[in-house]
């Protein structure tokens, strides 16, 4: 064999060798950026999992900030109905006394809810338990003027005689006595909308008619309602007192949609804040 041909050999030999060399160092360079590419993903993956947990944990704190403010509210308004009680003995300091009146109470249910009459919800829905809601409302926006004294005839779920009722109005010389009823239709689940009674036969001097008009009218610029109108009738807590008195009938609870708006707190406000405004717009207008 000739020396050319021997040094051509040995050239394809070497560039053989270093074309296994190279490839073997593309496949460990290769190598390095798979692990290269995983580890970035895994990071990645982490820096996610990671982020959306901060995200969660993040979302869970606001939403236990806003129960506890909701909670604080709660309890700030409990407090305002308890310390309406304490009102009464400070009656000296006040310049008008409102008397609110929450119908039935204890043994007497008053009118049942249209859940409740058809079996619809393990929720009992009565009368005396949303006039008694409806009514604290109404005290505690009345109990924010600093000139108003407001008593409760009844804070809990207790019978309450229509005569006891009476006497509270008059022993704390009560400027107005308003009470808080739900309707209900005898027989049927149509009938819907809001009503105010006022005291029928009464003298030319009483103003009883103009405090139930005027209840009337403010709640229907907070709510959204059927304004049944003002009626007289004889209910004994408007025909023994002396003094204007009124009672509303905040809507059907035989009628499955009055019935859930009524139990509704949204609207409850809405529904108490018009009331107590026509309370006080009567006591401006008959400024003593």
């Amino acid at each position: 064999m000739s020396t050319k041909k021997r040094v051509n050999n040995k050239t394809k030999v070497k560039n053989t060798s270093q074309r296994k060399i190279t490839k073997k160092r593309k496949k460990r360079i290769n190598k390095k950026k798979l692990i290269l590419l995983f580890s970035m993903i895994g990071i990645f993956m982490f820096g996610m999992v990671k982020a959306t947990t901060g995200i969660s944990t993040v979302a869970k704190n606001i939403e236990a900030k806003k129960q506890a403010e909701i909670e604080k509210q709660k309890s700030l308004e409990a407090q305002k109905q308890f310390n309406i009680e304490e009102e009464q003995t400070d009656g000296l300091q006040k310049k008008y006394t409102v008397v609110v009146d929450p119908g039935h109470g204890g043994k007497d249910p008053g009118n049942k809810g249209y859940s409740t009459r058809n079996n619809k919800s393990d929720k009992k829905v009565y009368e005396k338990d949303l006039a008694l809601e409806i009514s604290k409302k109404v005290a505690g926006i009345l109990s924010r003027q600093n000139d108003v004294q407001v008593v409760l005839t009844r804070t809990e779920d207790k019978f309450v005689e229509a005569s006891e009722r009476v006497k509270t109005g008059e022993t704390q010389n009560a400027d107005v006595l308003v009470s808080i009823h739900m309707n209900a239709e005898a027989g049927g689940n149509s009938a819907y909308g809001i009503e105010t009674y006022y005291r029928a036969n009464a003298p030319s001097n009483d103003k009883s008619s103009h405090l139930a008009e005027t209840i009337q009218h403010t709640i229907g610029s907070y709510i959204k309602m059927r304004d049944r109108g003002t009626k007289e009738d004889i209910f004994q807590v408007l025909r023994d007192t002396t003094m204007p008195a009124a009672l509303v009938e905040c809507g059907f609870i035989s009628n499955y949609k009055e019935e859930q708006k009524l139990l509704d707190e949204k609207y409850q406000n809405q529904l108490s804040e018009g009331i107590a405004q026509g309370i006080l717009t009567f006591l401006d207008e008959n400024n003593k």
